[in-house]
């Protein structure tokens, strides 16, 4: 198979993975106890209920340029990261996913949605999506950065396998386009 088509076809497949199950209601992580590793700091004054410290914010040096702190996503701002590459395996690089999730007022992790980043230049990577209705409006939240390593397209109910690898963790806020 193509390689080309391979890769495009393995970017289709993981977003879906990604934004699989997801949907502003749904609780990513167990909502009765609170994060001893997250601040309120982290998350703009709001204190999340994260016992496993998954949404604990960092970012490895291979993202050379984080987003912007607080960066506001679902207006069409336009957020980007630059990535070095040196986490992928694959010779044509791998692709760059997001995955986002908001707090909501009693500290509850949501998931909202996920996609990959477009390539804007070798190595800058952005999205400015739009968001015309949610409950994550005008709540702090996180962005995930990550790539799937050696993503192959197989048949059956896995759909796309591979190696995910987080590359950051990161504060954003949400403000739906009006």
């Amino acid at each position: 198979m193509n390689r080309s088509l391979l890769k495009n076809i393995g970017t289709l497949g993981l977003a879906a993975i990604f934004c699989f199950g997801c949907s502003p209601g749904d609780s990513v992580k167990n909502p009765s106890s609170e994060s001893s590793t997250s601040s309120s700091s982290q998350t703009s004054g709001v204190k999340i209920k994260d016992p496993d410290g998954f949404y604990k914010y960092f970012s490895d040096p291979s993202i050379t340029k984080p987003p912007q702190k607080d960066a506001v996503f679902g207006n069409g701002q336009k957020i980007s990261i630059e990535y070095d590459g040196s986490k992928s395996t694959e010779k044509e690089g791998d692709s760059v996913f997001y995955q986002l999730s908001y707090v909501d007022t009693e500290g509850n992790v949501r998931p909202v949605t996920g996609g990959p980043f477009e390539e804007t230049t070798k190595g800058t990577f952005s999205t400015n999506s739009k968001v015309y209705t949610s409950q994550a409006d005008g709540r702090p939240g996180s962005m995930e950065v990550s790539i799937v390593q050696n993503a192959k397209v197989v048949g059956g109910e896995q759909g796309v396998t591979g190696t995910h690898v987080k590359l950051g963790m990161y504060p954003i806020k949400f403000e739906v386009s009006k």
